[in-house]
């Protein structure tokens, strides 16, 4: 039985409305400016494969996803959920200096395979509370690649205007894609 929507979905609370998407065309990183405070949180999706021809944390293929906010790089936390295939370790890292995201593979991995991530920021407006995001990313390697789910905090109340995304070490490399989506809230 087919359902009826009451309203159109560009209206509804919780709606996802795409705010900017880019392509890198030479290798880099994204720089989002200007980021409009009106949504309840924010999300972003990225399609990504670094630079780097060696790899973080015992990962020879892969390289994290990294970001910071508002140009300040101080004050974040992080805690991982890894898993490889074989096993599954629960990393944690206090007194960084940005954002932790997951694996995604380096440019000497198989040829033409991207990592997958998605990033949730809520409440990213506020500015009594601390920022957390929760991110899932899958980083296949031709057989050696990880999965991970993480979650950051910032430390910091100030509202989110700016997002820095970019990778541990390296610049993503051409093709990668990001999208930046606002959530909307109710009555929005």
């Amino acid at each position: 039985m087919p359902v009826q929507l009451s309203a159109a979905s560009a209206a509804m609370h919780g709606a996802m409305v795409p705010i900017v998407s880019s392509t890198l065309s030479s290798n880099g990183y994204f720089e989002f400016s200007n980021i409009p405070q009106g949504y309840q949180d924010l999300y972003l999706s990225v399609n990504a494969r670094a630079a780097a021809t060696t790899g973080d944390s015992g990962f020879s293929n892969q390289s994290y996803i990294t970001a910071y906010f508002n140009d300040i790089t101080s004050n974040y936390s992080v805690t991982f959920l890894i898993g490889d295939g074989s096993n599954a370790t629960s990393p944690r890292a206090s007194s960084q200096s940005n954002c932790y995201f997951g694996f995604i593979p380096n440019q000497n991995a198989t040829s033409g395979i991207f990592g997958s991530t998605t990033i949730h920021i809520p409440s990213y407006a506020n500015t009594s509370t601390f920022k957390t995001t929760l991110s899932r990313t899958a980083g296949d390697a031709n057989g050696s690649g990880t999965t991970t789910l993480t979650v950051n905090s910032w430390r910091n109340t100030a509202a989110i205007n700016k997002i820095t995304l970019y990778c541990s070490y390296t610049n993503f490399l051409a093709g990668t894609t990001a999208t930046l989506y606002g959530i909307r809230s109710v009555g929005q």
